[in-house]
């Protein structure tokens, strides 16, 4: 298992700030957390709510674009950069505007 850190929009989006799942590469936390997005949306949908700040979109995956990516403290560049358990991956929503 590693733990995943979520900051920013992602938290707010996926209505977490830490979660723990099963991955072997970055790129396979963002399938999971996709999962989880999508999970989370049906549950609101059975409530009659319209997803945690409308933030909640089930039709769209997440990817490694969408995060500026930390492992144990490293900046991570590559999608495919392998993780073992016990690894903390700190996940940033990128910064935008001017």
């Amino acid at each position: 298992m590693i733990k995943v850190q979520l900051f920013g929009v992602l938290h707010t989006t996926i209505g977490l700030s830490e979660v723990e799942l099963e991955a072997k590469t970055v790129e396979d936390i963002f399938v999971e957390l996709s999962k989880i997005v999508e999970k989370n949306y049906e549950l609101d949908a059975q409530t009659s709510h319209e997803g945690r700040n409308g933030a909640l979109n089930p039709n769209k995956s997440l990817k490694f674009k969408d995060a500026i990516v930390y492992i144990n403290g490293e900046h991570c560049k590559k999608k495919k950069t392998a993780i073992s358990d016990g690894d903390q991956i700190w996940l940033l929503s990128p910064a935008a505007g001017g």
